[in-house]
């Protein structure tokens, strides 16, 4: 019988390349990579709905799910009107400017939209016990899942957009399977984390250490393979390897926290060897507006991003 660790990783290889077709693959004006972020949305809420459910208090997943697919595709439009790898129709852009207009947030509109609409279903359609966590759980999904993809879509536009896709990926991903295995072969002294009684600091440390070192493996296999320089010098990619992992880390956490409160494992069981969605997908969440937001501050005070 396959064990766990060669199951994790299999799958962690079909993801992988899944993923890299989706990504590096524009073709008919990236619309398979809206299908495939829109996927993510919706089997990442369809497991927060399910383990958030509760008799009294019930979230609302006819508007979370429309309102999570409309902020996806707001950022998707925003998206079309700044790369530069493909010159999509003029009435494209002209939406896409609609939505970009600073003035006048769209995405803040919806989040709104969305507070009210899931107040209104709660006055009219259920009792007031459970109020609170109904209307909160709902607004929360559609903030921990649609937000993030939305952002993954605004850093790929960016001059150096792949470049820092691969990275915060790298980085992600490289630091939980550093933990992963750091844990594993090394751990000895527990994190002393009630919401993560398993994780040791041996783990983590070999997981901060795995991130920075292949961090930097991307940098040279960057250069020596596309022949594009680096926007991000080796001092600077060390220090936000670092944080960067520390954040995933809180991602990794915040989503054990939620499986915590709602007494399960994992997700679902959707990955072999992984779980659901949200146990692959939990530190990126975090991490990928967290890198966008810091190259934004630095564009912001007169670096090249």
């Amino acid at each position: 019988m396959m064990s766990e660790t060669t199951k994790r990783i299999l799958s962690s290889i079909v993801l992988v390349a899944f993923f890299l077709v989706a990504f590096l693959y524009p073709g008919f004006y990236y619309l398979d990579l809206l299908v495939f972020g829109l996927g993510i949305v919706f089997l990442g809420l369809r497991e927060f709905y399910d383990f958030s459910h509760r008799e009294e208090s019930q979230v609302f997943r006819g508007i979370g799910y429309f309102f999570s697919f409309a902020i996806t595709i707001v950022f998707f439009t925003q998206f079309i009107g700044i790369q530069q790898r493909i010159i999509p129709p003029d009435w494209a852009l002209e939406i896409s400017k609609m939505v970009s207009n600073p003035s006048f947030s769209v995405v803040t509109m919806l989040f709104t939209a969305l507070m009210i609409s899931a107040f209104l279903l709660q006055i009219i359609k259920r009792p007031l016990d459970g109020a609170m966590m109904s209307v909160a759980t709902t607004v929360l999904a559609t903030l921990y899942m649609a937000f993030p993809i939305g952002h993954f879509f605004l850093m790929l536009g960016l001059p150096y957009g792949e470049y820092y896709i691969f990275l915060v990926c790298v980085i992600t991903f490289m630091s939980d399977t550093g933990a992963y295995f750091g844990g594993r072969w090394f751990g000895k002294n527990p994190a002393g984390l009630k919401v993560s009684p398993k994780k040791t600091w041996e783990g983590y440390v070999m997981g901060n250490l795995t991130a920075v070192v292949m961090a930097q493996v991307l940098n040279f296999g960057w250069v020596y393979f596309t022949g594009q320089e680096i926007p991000m010098g080796i001092l600077e990619t060390v220090i936000l390897s670092i944080v960067i992992s520390f954040i995933s880390v809180v991602g990794d956490l915040a989503e054990s926290a939620l499986k915590r409160d709602a007494k399960i494992k994992d997700s679902a069981s959707l990955i072999p060897g992984h779980g659901g969605m949200l146990d692959l997908a939990d530190a990126l969440l975090f991490t990928l507006p967290a890198l966008y937001y810091y190259l934004k501050i630095k564009e912001m005070i007169g670096f090249e991003v």
